[in-house]
């Protein structure tokens, strides 16, 4: 069974933890957060302990799950070992900024969401570690990727996954207006964001643009619509929204 430690107990690891526990490994909780981990500890009856430095040399693998600016001077303040890994969820911190406080021990990187909870969160991974692998699986797909230049991109797709919930909102609003009932909306509009994306996920046969024009002949409903966001240039701030978040991790 790995032990596993985690600091900083907030509101991602709240989410994850649901999933996390069905490992069988074992679990300690840092009291730096105290309402999550009292409700954590109350729901899943984990340990707690209220010095870093002990869960750091009780435990096999350290989840760092505190705010990017405050990671570094809480590790360069705790002493790590050889042969223990230090999973960091920190969005924007790289492994070259983080090795240096937490050598000797293996630093790897992972970025999760909150869907977690439900197995339905893909995580990046870098470095690929199967260790690190096994431990967040149940939370969905781990996606492993070849260097930290692809790590930095591709988790600004994190950021995305809160634009997507805010646009059902949108979409589900609307339904509403129309005279649909609130449930109903809500329920519609995310079902439908999901089929979507399945069906991308699914059908590697063929683009994505492909598949759009599969569904958008000329006259129909769905490409009158699409023909009218383009008009608008409703696509460019998405890209541009993304430009902008990766420049500040960049940072």
């Amino acid at each position: 069974m790995t032990s596993v430690g985690i600091l900083g107990a907030g509101h991602l690891i709240k989410h994850l933890m649901p999933t996390l526990i069905r490992s069988g490994h074992r679990f300690v909780l840092s009291t730096r957060s105290t309402d999550v981990v009292r409700d954590l500890q109350a729901r899943f009856d984990l340990e707690t302990c209220d010095d870093p430095q002990a869960i750091v040399d009780g435990v096999d693998i350290v989840i760092l799950s505190v705010r990017p600016f405050q990671a570094l001077d809480l590790c360069a303040g705790l002493r790590f070992r050889d042969g223990q890994t230090v999973l960091s969820l920190c969005a924007g911190l790289t492994l070259d900024a983080l090795e240096p406080v937490l050598s000797p021990a293996r630093a790897v990187r992972a970025m999760p969401v909150i869907a977690a909870e439900f197995g339905e969160s893909p995580t990046l991974l870098w470095p690929d570690d199967d260790a690190c692998r096994a431990l967040l699986a149940p939370c969905g797909p781990v996606l492993a990727m070849r260097d930290e230049a692809e790590f930095e991109p591709a988790s600004v797709i994190a950021c995305y996954f809160g634009w997507v919930q805010h646009l059902i909102g949108e979409i589900s609003d609307w339904s509403t207006e129309q005279g649909v009932p609130a449930p109903i909306s809500r329920h519609l509009v995310a079902q439908m964001t999901r089929a979507a994306g399945t069906l991308v996920g699914e059908r590697t046969d063929a683009s994505v643009a492909q598949l759009v024009e599969q569904i958008t002949p000329p006259r129909s409903m769905t490409g009158l619509g699409l023909d009218h966001l383009h008009e608008r240039d409703a696509f460019g701030p998405w890209r541009e929204a993304a430009d902008h978040v990766l420049a500040a991790m960049k940072k």
